[in-house]
């Protein structure tokens, strides 16, 4: 809710966010400036959409300028005047078909169905109502911040209920009880209304959400939001006042994580995931999104509805497929374990002037087909990417066979003791004549990455148990363990290529996964140093234009640094907007890369191989929300007019 008036001191909040927090704020839309003075916002009854009051004028002033605008939750869809004639709307409350709206000194009630406002109830006294909150039987509790005052209406009769509480803002009705911002505190009021203080904030709260397991989220007005834990502890979430933004009456969705916020006189609405990095919920795809889409499917939108069938076509077709494992290798690693995983370098070739063709010798960019021959490459590559699929189609369809076989794909390869990998790459990418494995060989892991973050969201299935999720963690951190203190982990860990890249985002994927938030920022923030020494200021990677296939090692480490950026996001680290000791960037070297991958410049370093442009699409369609460039949305339908690949299009399409 809006403040009284600036005449106070700013204080800042003196807590180290990127030190101490286990929670933080991912970005995921704001809106234009269009939205007139939005001072709170709260789902409709069916979650698909957004009610934001709008005060559109002075913040107490009686002007009938005021009203309730709808927002669809991407925020890209405003309906500005579904209820007009209000003067300075602020707390919004639903119960039923009834949506309650706090207006200086009454409660407006509208009925929903109508669109239209069913009645005032007018508070005798009231000159500065505020928050409302509603209860599960429909008790509607609105606080005055002027008079310092709560009132409580059943069946529109409002009587006051407490007071003494100096600028009582923010509200919210809980099975604890209720939760009432004043006195620049955060309070909590038992059914004897007696009160406890749950923690102090430096300016006044605004709004309070629940957060589950009794934590809160709270917003200050002039541009804070913290997370409250149950015992009084507090983050800073998020720092809007540096921007000059406001954080007003928020909400927060606990089904998606998703938080969203009225900018009031920025006249935006944002939406962030909040992200806790001791309990990651998702790694790269995004939540709110993914149930979205599932709402649109349920509600029979026809893209919604056409993308998820090609899906399950897709998903079919792997219900048929057999269980593979590193087991079904014809060869032995030299540790005389079939477990172990193995695989030969792949740019290594027999040497014709040698007796016995050894050692091999070099040829960059000409795949040996010999590597063929050891099936654990191709099969843990297949597994990612079935994995993904089959997850993804059960979720967004419901049909529980995908989830099974998914189920049945992960414990066959990690879990099942007959079948299982060990957690190590020690024979991997082993040359003839050389050595039995290598540090690059790592590389070779990146479809676990993709693999966790499947996991993750199998944890909401039937068929994928709390037991299957603790071994799966078990293997991982094992893998983690092994990645960061064996020499071949060494290696790849230092390696200043794309293969330096990939370790640092495999590792912190690892790390997130297993619930290592401490580790996974330390892994985040080494992104920077590769970035200093791999990205010039015009954004060549000379590294990778070094290869015979230039433009696509170019492509494969910014694959390799947007999915880090992906992951970083989660600790805190914002490898996005990073500008290394060469004043290169992410930005830059993917804008300095996109005219010469669709064809518009002439490429003037070595591509031996065929470029395949699928990888491109993908990056466009990542830059474009991150970045808020219509560019690189326009960049990706020259690729694919119509879409590509349902996966693509449903993690990372619009």
């Amino acid at each position: 809710m809006k403040k009284l008036c600036w005449a106070f001191a700013l204080i800042l909040p003196s807590l180290s966010q990127a030190q101490t927090n286990a929670h933080f704020l991912e970005k995921l839309w704001e809106t234009d400036t269009i939205v007139a003075i939005p001072e709170s916002v709260l789902p409709n009854a069916t979650n698909t959409g957004l009610y934001v009051s709008l005060i559109d004028g002075g913040g107490w002033d009686v002007d009938g300028k005021g009203g309730v605008g709808k927002l669809s939750l991407d925020g890209k869809h405003y309906t500005p005047g579904w209820i007009t004639g209000l003067n300075a709307p602020k707390g919004l409350g639903r119960f039923g078909n009834r949506l309650y709206v706090a207006d200086i000194s009454n409660v407006v009630v509208i009925d929903i169905a109508k669109g239209a406002i069913e009645k005032k109830i007018d508070i005798a006294g009231a000159n500065g109502l505020n928050d409302i909150t509603v209860d599960a039987n429909g008790i509607v509790y609105v606080s005055d911040s002027k008079a310092g005052k709560v009132y409580r209406i059943e069946r529109d009769v409002p009587q006051l209920y407490m007071d003494n509480l100096a600028g009582a803002n923010g509200l919210k009705a809980t099975k604890a009880g209720l939760y009432i911002l004043a006195n620049k505190a955060v309070l909590l009021a038992d059914a004897h209304k007696q009160l406890k203080t749950i923690t102090t904030l430096p300016n006044g709260g605004d709004g309070v959400e629940e957060a589950g397991d009794g934590d809160l989220i709270v917003s200050e007005w002039i541009g804070f939001v913290y997370y409250v834990y149950a015992d009084g502890r507090k983050e800073l979430l998020l720092d809007r006042q540096k921007e000059k933004k406001n954080t007003a009456d928020i909400h927060y969705d606990i089904p998606t994580k998703t938080l969203y916020i009225p900018g009031f006189n920025t006249k935006t609405v944002s939406a962030w995931r909040l992200i806790d990095a001791n309990r990651a919920a998702s790694l790269l795809w995004n939540d709110n999104r993914l149930a979205t889409l599932r709402q649109k499917a349920q509600t029979s939108d026809a893209n919604a509805t056409q993308l998820i069938a090609q899906l399950r076509t897709q998903a079919d077709h792997l219900l048929q497929l057999p269980l593979t494992s590193v087991m079904d290798k014809d060869v032995t690693p030299p540790s005389g374990n079939k477990h172990d995983y193995m695989s030969h370098a792949p740019y290594y070739w027999y040497d014709s002037s040698k007796p016995n063709g050894l050692p091999y010798i070099r040829h960059d960019g000409r795949r040996n087909p010999e590597i063929y021959k050891i099936t654990d490459h191709r099969n843990l590559g297949e597994l990612g990417g079935n994995v993904q699929t089959l997850t993804l189609a059960w979720y967004l369809s419901g049909d529980d066979r995908y989830c099974t076989k998914a189920t049945q794909l992960l414990r066959h390869w990690f879990l099942d003791e007959a079948t299982r990998m060990n957690p190590n790459l020690e024979y991997a990418q082993g040359i003839p004549g050389i050595n039995t494995g290598r540090g690059t060989g790592i590389i070779e892991t990146i479809p676990l990455i993709g693999i966790a973050q499947a996991a993750l969201l199998l944890e909401g299935s039937t068929a994928w148990t709390t037991t299957d999720a603790k071994a799966l963690r078990s293997w991982y951190t094992q893998y983690l363990d092994w990645m960061l203190s064996s020499n071949n982990g060494t290696q790849e860990h230092n390696a200043t290529n794309n293969h330096g890249t990939w370790f640092l985002a495999q590792a912190t994927a690892c790390a997130l996964y297993i619930g290592d938030a401490a580790k996974a920022r330390m892994l985040a923030e080494e992104g920077k140093a590769k970035m200093d020494h791999q990205i010039e200021v015009d954004g060549k990677m000379p590294e990778e234009l070094a290869r015979t296939n230039g433009l696509g090692y170019s492509t494969y480490n910014l694959q390799a640094f947007f999915t880090l950026a992906h992951l970083a996001g989660h600790t805190g680290v914002d490898l996005w907007q990073y500008k290394d000791q060469q004043q290169g960037s992410i930005r830059i070297a993917f804008d300095w890369l996109i005219p010469y991958a669709l064809d518009q410049k002439k490429w003037e370093y070595q591509q031996i191989s065929a470029y395949n442009k699928d990888e491109l699409y993908a990056l466009l369609l990542q830059a474009y929300p991150v970045y808020s460039d219509q560019k690189y949305l326009a960049d990706a339908r020259l690729i694919y007019p119509n879409g590509g690949n349902p996966v693509t299009e449903i993690t990372w399409g619009l």
